[in-house]
């Protein structure tokens, strides 16, 4: 009787992480998805203000590229795995253009999730 007890509190404690997680983790990929086109038309003064200094920038011609990481280690049932993202803001003329996702994002069902945490404070975030 007793195990049984534990087992069901284990279980209890399972889900609630399993499902809290999992909320947050869908909140990232949304963040991901949304930042592509909300972000577009932000200024490059904005965008250091929000994201602060690229890892790396790069201008080529009239065009300008800033490149941010984000990376983790995650511990998954049967493996470690090391999730990085790299976001690429293109701007012209000052002016965010385009953004680029490279990397080993997510996983299977949260493709992005990791590119939130450098997209996150230049979002407007509703709870």
């Amino acid at each position: 009787m007793r195990i049984k007890k534990m087992l069901i509190i284990l279980t209890a404690i399972w889900a609630l992480c399993t499902f809290t997680s999992g909320c947050a983790v869908h909140k990232r990929m949304k963040i991901a998805e949304n930042a592509k086109s909300e972000l577009i038309g932000l200024s490059k003064t904005d965008l250091l203000s929000c994201a602060g200094v690229p890892m790396r920038s790069e201008t080529i011609n009239d065009m300008e590229f800033l490149t941010y990481v984000s990376d983790a280690t995650g511990i998954g049932f049967f493996h470690r795995s090391k999730r990085y993202c790299e976001v690429t803001f293109t701007l012209r003329n000052g002016v965010v253009e385009k953004i680029s996702y490279a990397g080993n994002t997510g996983g299977r069902f949260s493709k992005g999730e990791q590119c939130a945490y450098a997209l996150e404070p230049c979002m407007k975030v509703e709870d």
